[in-house]
C-alpha cells in the first residue's frame, strides 16, 4: 500500500501550492458489505469455489481531506475493516470424507486516495460530493492451522459520494458510499485450476464527524 499512499500525498502537496485550502480530518464508522467473496477451497477433497467466503462485519475510517475554495478536494484515507472468514474443509479419514467448518475473524486494511467534485462552494452548509479513487489493500492470514497461505495485498479503484452537513462553525457531520473494487485474495485452489484471480467488491457505508482547520 505504499505506492498509492506516496503517489497521494505528492497529488496533495501539488495542489497545496496552487491555491488556498482548508483542511478537514474526520472519523467514521464503518458498515461493509463484501460481494464476490467465494475466494475458492483450502480443502484436501472435493474442493469446490465456494468453500471459503468472507464477510464484512464492521470497521473504523479516518480520512484526511484538503478542499479548494470552490468545488474540488482531495482525500486520503485510512480504513480498518473486520470481516469473517467462514471455510469449508474436507479431508478423507478412514476411507470417508469428513468436511468441518472453520472460521476466524480478520481484519481488512485500507488505504486510498479520492478526488472530491462538491456540489456546492466551500462555505455552504450542506455540500454533496462524488468521489473517484484508488486504493490498496492488506488482507490479514485467519489463524486456522489448515489455512495454506500468508496474508494478501491487492490494488484496485473506488468511486462513490456523500454528503456533508455544517453543525458548528469548524464541525461536520459527515455520510459517505463508497464501493471499493479489486482482486480477491489468497489465491486458494479452485475446482478449475485454469481459473484464476476474480474481483471482489467491498461496498461500504459510513457515518462520522469531520473536523475543519
Amino acid at each position: 500500500m505504499k505506492t498509492p499512499l506516496t503517489a497521494a500525498l505528492c497529488c496533495l502537496a501539488g495542489w497545496g501550492g496552487a491555491t488556498a485550502q482548508t483542511w478537514e480530518l474526520s472519523a467514521s464508522r464503518i458498515y461493509p458489505r463484501i460481494s464476490g467473496s467465494p475466494l475458492g477451497s483450502i480443502s484436501e477433497e472435493e474442493k469446490k469455489d465456494t468453500d471459503t467466503t468472507l464477510k464484512g462485519l464492521y470497521g473504523y475510517g479516518l480520512r484526511l481531506t484538503r478542499n479548494s475554495k470552490g468545488y474540488y478536494g482531495h482525500e486520503i484515507g485510512f480504513n480498518y475493516n473486520y470481516a469473517r472468514v467462514t471455510a469449508k474443509y474436507s479431508t478423507k479419514q478412514e476411507g470417508k470424507v469428513v468436511t468441518t467448518t472453520l472460521q476466524d475473524r480478520i481484519l481488512v486494511r485500507q488505504a486510498y486516495y479520492d478526488f472530491l467534485m462538491y456540489c456546492m462552494p466551500n462555505g455552504e452548509r450542506w455540500r454533496p460530493y462524488i468521489a473517484l479513487g484508488v486504493q490498496g489493500t492488506d488482507y490479514a492470514a485467519p489463524n486456522l492451522s489448515q489455512w495454506p497461505t500468508a496474508k494478501s495485498r491487492n490494488y484496485g479503484f473506488n468511486y462513490g459520494g456523500g454528503i456533508k452537513f455544517r453543525l458548528l462553525r469548524n464541525a461536520y457531520l459527515r455520510l459517505d458510499v463508497r464501493d471499493h473494487l479489486g482482486g480477491k485474495p489468497y489465491d486458494l485452489d479452485r475446482e478449475d485450476q485454469m481459473k484464476f484471480g476474480g474481483r471482489l467488491r467491498l461496498l461500504e457505508a459510513s457515518a462520522g464527524i469531520s473536523l475543519g482547520f
